[in-house]
């Protein structure tokens, strides 16, 4: 696990003191460039054992390489209703047929939409980019490729949750499940998430989990009986994880729903991204009785790596707060201005700088031990990292 742990605490050196301490968008892009050359570096090279599903994939692309296009809208093409992922293996297939060329397609895709989005939407670029690794982002690229090639396109709808414009949410939703079909459940949580949180949609939440955990598995397996058979109760999909699992998704929505106010009084538009933080813990909950939420609750949570960063700008001094804090030390030194008024605010900004940089140092802390969980449980079959 060395290599991935490695590629974390150097993206955070590095986020911290170029970005961090020197803020500017033009080290955002280098930031973005350098972190993006180092995961493109092992994300390549690696052995087709890297990665639980990596060699299904190389398989079927090895499929489109011999077919092509007649292949992919061919009954034998098994990922023919997802026809944006199959197109993409053909256009892959153009430049050749090995691993290596499948490799970088792959990885550039991934990078390249997860490195635009975040450089475009994110308030703190480094602090999204860590978060993208040390939560496993950057892990299940190398394995579930589809789903993450989906997610990464679905991030580029939030834009339009946020600002209500159902349209092209909708056609971004719609594309992504022509990589993953299940994308099209995110449709109706469009207006989910516009609803206010408060003791009403907690308790009608908190109802819903408790009925399920209650009559989840007469109600699945009324509907596996005629949809989704291989998802009947018992299979695999339907066993239940372990507790860990779900501890960090489930601190990150608690700690976006206590931040709610001042969230909200940053930017109202942070509303949606909250509801789909609280709904993300919920499945992740969910998950501790059937595995199979987990697959939807992965959608959700690289909604922490704008989350995350907005909390921790919350924190952060303002720049009124700063100027008036100038002000005032300019007016006692002239001799005009109130010494207590100064002294007080001084004080109140300091405290205030020292919880911002310690949220930093919970966000990278917390990232690291779940990064390292994950890594141990080793579920995705990442580890140990060999070339091939």
């Amino acid at each position: 696990m060395a290599p991935y742990l490695i590629l974390a605490l150097a993206t955070a050196a590095l986020g911290f003191f170029l970005c961090e301490l020197h803020p500017s968008r033009r080290n955002d892009l280098i930031f973005l460039v350098i972190t993006g050359i180092a995961m493109f570096a092992l994300s390549v090279p690696r052995a087709a054992t890297v990665g639980v599903d990596y060699q299904m994939y190389l398989d079927h692309f090895h499929q489109v390489c011999e077919g092509g296009l007649p292949f992919v809208f061919s009954p034998a093409n098994g990922y023919r209703t997802e026809i944006g992922y199959s197109l993409l293996e053909y256009v892959i297939s153009l430049f050749g047929s090995s691993q290596v060329v499948y490799a970088v397609a792959v990885a550039l895709v991934c990078l390249v939409l997860n490195a635009v989005f975040l450089y475009r939407y994110s308030p703190s670029v480094w602090l999204s980019i860590y978060i993208f690794i040390s939560f496993g982002f950057f892990g299940y690229t190398l394995c579930t490729i589809r789903h993450q090639i989906a997610i990464a396109i679905f991030m580029f709808a939030l834009p339009h949750l946020q600002n209500k414009r159902f349209v092209p949410y909708l056609l971004i939703v719609l594309l992504s499940a022509t990589f993953h079909k299940s994308m099209l459940i995110w449709i109706p949580v469009y207006f989910l998430a516009q609803l206010a949180l408060d003791w009403r949609t907690y308790t009608f939440y908190g109802v819903c989990l408790v009925l399920y955990f209650l009559f989840s598995e007469p109600v699945l397996s009324f509907i596996t009986r005629y949809v989704y058979q291989q998802y009947q109760v018992g299979s695999y999909y339907m066993l239940g994880r372990d507790i860990p699992t779900a501890v960090i998704p489930t601190v990150f929505a608690l700690v976006s729903v206590l931040m709610q106010k001042p969230l909200l009084e940053r930017d109202s538009k942070n509303l949606p991204l909250i509801n789909l933080a609280l709904y993300c813990g919920c499945l992740f909950l969910m998950t501790l009785k059937h595995f199979i939420f987990q697959r939807f609750a992965l959608v959700l949570l690289p909604v922490s790596m704008l989350l995350l960063p907005e909390i921790n700008r919350c924190l952060a001094i303002s720049p009124q707060q700063q100027q008036e804090l100038n002000s005032l030390r300019k007016a006692v030194q002239a001799g005009t201005g109130s010494k207590k008024r100064y002294g007080e605010l001084r004080a109140q900004l300091k405290d205030k700088r020292a919880m911002y940089y310690a949220s930093i140092g919970f966000i990278l802390f917390f990232g690291l031990l779940y990064m390292v969980w994950i890594l141990a449980a080793n579920r995705l079959n990442i580890v140990p990292y060999t070339l091939m």
